[in-house]
């Protein structure tokens, strides 16, 4: 086989390969008891869902993480409450693959995007209930291949041709969790204000790469959800309160943070992006103002070209050889970036189905990308994707829902798509786009809808090549003593193709014809103008 005549001290190296992208689904479902210091359910306004990424991988067939709800309802006597409630989801990998990638191993590089559909909530019992949430799931594998490269000292009778391939290389890194704090100073109100709800999104605003680290810089945009507070009365009555209309404040606090992401293999060559998850959210009422604590992870995946060196094609001078080729799916790295956008757009009532006279209580939102395309012409991407609303509506003082759907165009400048030499050059990317703020307005017989989206995303290209994977040595070549050939080549003939034809050693070849040096050996131009070749 191959290493019999390559010799034990072969060189060796490694591409980074994909498996084949996997899209996962999965339904999480479970009871969840509230704790008896929140007031009983009475009616269920919305569930949000935070995904949180999942732990490290290390094989086998399952990835798994965290997730968080936050239930919003009303109680039994008329207050609007939160029940911050957590849970876990399982999802179910293959490690499947052909060729070359069905043997490379166990993958080292795992990258997961996560999104969820609405929660759905029943309600069991005054403090019970069942949540069932739809997630899915886009996981992208990468592990390393092996390539072998050849010497010619180690058996004079072999010629190899070895070529070289720009493949990508993929990095990722999860930071530990960072505490953040800040006070928030309360509004002018009437009498004393109960935080209802708290909720935190991360915007990354810059991710650099530095030697083992990516640098990440951004804000967290915390969501206040306040109500009126009961007052003493009320708490020291045995008779319930009459049911009043509820009234929600929404606050909003940035707080800023730098977070280094220690992600092994990163060098300054790098290009990357990174996205921010927030959990453990904390707010303490302290003289007038709310202490807010959080915890917020970073993500970062960062990503390089590099030139990697393989057996292309071989062939011996004195025996007969059946090789063995295989196409390696490599990936070519283009941009990894950190962006955001404003969103803006207006509705007509009627087409969501809100009456006039609704006003906004509360709204939420989640952007779902679903499209890339790619203009290397003028070194431009657009992505494409949809926003989903989750708005709360108040009307004489009873709450309604609505989910209008807004369409959202992301353009950005990619560089190093004006390589491509043709405009047909496919582009995929991972990561993900949040939604940091988002805002309703009312406007007559038309809705208007703001929204501050964050960017992070990772933008590759298929870059596969074709190499020697094994050979198989033969029946010795029987060639009489003093015997020339005269080759007249074919138009697809190259000097290359004409020695292997032949088992001719290249520099006799290339000096008994005086051709040119410097030439690619297997392409077409190596034989360009020659007529025929003495072998």
């Amino acid at each position: 086989m191959m290493n019999e005549y390559m010799g034990d001290t072969a060189e060796r190296s490694t591409v980074q390969l994909p498996l084949p992208v996997q899209y996962l689904t999965a339904e999480v479902a479970g009871d969840f008891t509230l704790p008896d210091y929140q007031p009983e359910i009475k009616r269920l306004l919305r569930i949000g869902v935070n995904l949180l990424p999942p732990e490290p991988y290390s094989g086998g067939s399952e990835i798994a993480g965290s997730m968080d709800y936050y239930v919003l309802y009303i109680g039994q006597e008329g207050g609007v409450y939160c029940a911050p409630l957590s849970t876990e989801y399982r999802l179910e990998v293959r490690n499947e693959g052909e060729g070359v990638v069905a043997s490379m191993g166990e993958p080292s590089v795992c990258l997961c995007d996560l999104s969820s559909e609405v929660p759905i909530g029943r309600v069991l019992a005054p403090r019970r209930l069942n949540i069932r949430c739809k997630i899915k799931a886009r996981v992208g594998m990468y592990g390393e291949s092996p390539l072998s490269t050849v010497s010619e000292e180690n058996d004079p009778t072999v010629e190899a041709l070895t070529a070289e391939a720009t493949a990508g290389r993929v990095f990722r890194g999860m930071g530990q969790l960072t505490a953040l704090q800040d006070d928030v100073i309360l509004p002018p109100a009437d009498g004393e204000m109960r935080v209802v709800c708290a909720e935190g999104q991360v915007m990354v605003t810059e991710a650099t790469p530095a030697l083992g680290l990516v640098n990440c810089r951004g804000e967290v945009t915390v969501k206040l959800t306040l109500t009126p507070a009961e007052t003493m009365a009320e708490f020291a009555s045995d008779v319930p309160p009459e049911p009043r209309a509820p009234k929600l404040t929404v606050l909003r606090r940035k707080i800023p943070f730098s977070i280094s992401v220690e992600t092994e293999g990163v060098t300054p060559a790098c290009t990357a992006t990174a996205c921010g998850y927030c959990t453990e959210i904390s707010v303490e009422m302290e003289e007038g103002q709310l202490h807010v604590e959080t915890g917020v992870s970073v993500e970062a995946r960062a990503q390089k070209n590099e030139t990697v060196t393989f057996v292309k094609d071989l062939y011996s001078t004195r025996r007969e050889v059946a090789c063995l080729y295989a196409t390696y799916p490599a990936e070519k790295a283009l941009r990894a970036l950190n962006g955001n956008f404003t969103l803006s757009d207006s509705l007509p009532l009627s087409e969501v189905g809100i009456h006039p006279a609704a006003t906004v209580a509360d709204i939420t939102a989640t952007a779902l990308p679903d499209a890339l395309t790619a203009d290397p012409a003028k070194g431009r991407c657009v992505l494409t994707g949809t926003c989903r609303c989750h708005l709360l509506l108040l009307r004489d003082g009873e709450f309604t829902t609505a989910e209008p759907v807004i369409p959202f165009r992301y353009e950005f400048d990619d560089p190093s798509l004006l390589q491509a030499s043709d405009g047909t050059l496919p582009v995929a990317f991972d990561g993900g786009v949040t939604v940091i703020n988002c805002r309703a307005r009312m406007d007559g017989e038309r809705m208007g809808i703001d929204a501050e989206l964050s960017v992070a995303v990772r933008t590759h290209t298929p870059a596969p090549f074709t190499a020697l994977t094994d050979t198989e040595f033969k029946n010795e070549v029987t060639r009489r003593q003093g015997e020339y050939i005269i080759c007249f080549p074919a138009p697809t003939d190259s000097v290359w193709s004409v020695a292997k034809r032949y088992h001719a050693p290249m520099a006799a070849l290339t000096a008994a014809n005086n051709l040119p040096a410097g030439t690619q050996a297997d392409g077409k131009e190596s034989l360009e103008g020659v007529g025929y070749l003495i072998v």
